[in-house]
């Protein structure tokens, strides 16, 4: 099972379910047109920025599971879901010029425990 953990503080904004297709999740195309669930998350952080987590099915994963609702609150790297089987998870989130993005295309990662990027942070990939 591929676990969805927050990847700041926030407060739920809202939750869009689309139904889709079950395409591989390499697949590029796989976000535009397989079965998800986008989280819209609000920092509770000030400057309070926005961003999504999208849960997206797979060929085999066909089954997203999410325990957030609009109004609830999470702290960084709280799990708040799941897609049985695994599957492709992504992040959006607002570019300004104070963003940094810690990681590298390939890397390998770990959940809620590699920095993917950071507002404000000094330049530079980082493996942590």
């Amino acid at each position: 099972m591929h676990i969805n953990r927050s990847p700041v503080a926030a407060r739920i904004i809202g939750l869009t379910y689309r139904p889709g297709k079950y395409l591989n999740a390499l697949r590029p195309e796989s976000a535009r047109e397989n079965e998800q669930l986008a989280i819209r998350l609000e920092s509770t952080e000030a400057p309070h920025r926005r961003m999504i987590a999208r849960q997206i099915t797979g060929a085999i994963a066909r089954r997203i599971v999410c325990w957030l609702k609009p109004g609830d609150e999470v702290q960084r790297g709280e799990q708040f879901g799941m897609i049985k089987l695994g599957s492709r998870t992504e992040l959006v989130i607002p570019r300004e010029d104070c963003l940094k993005i810690h990681t590298v295309l390939g890397q390998t990662i770990k959940a809620g425990k590699t920095v993917l990027a950071e507002y404000g942070a000094e330049a530079g990939p980082s493996a942590t």
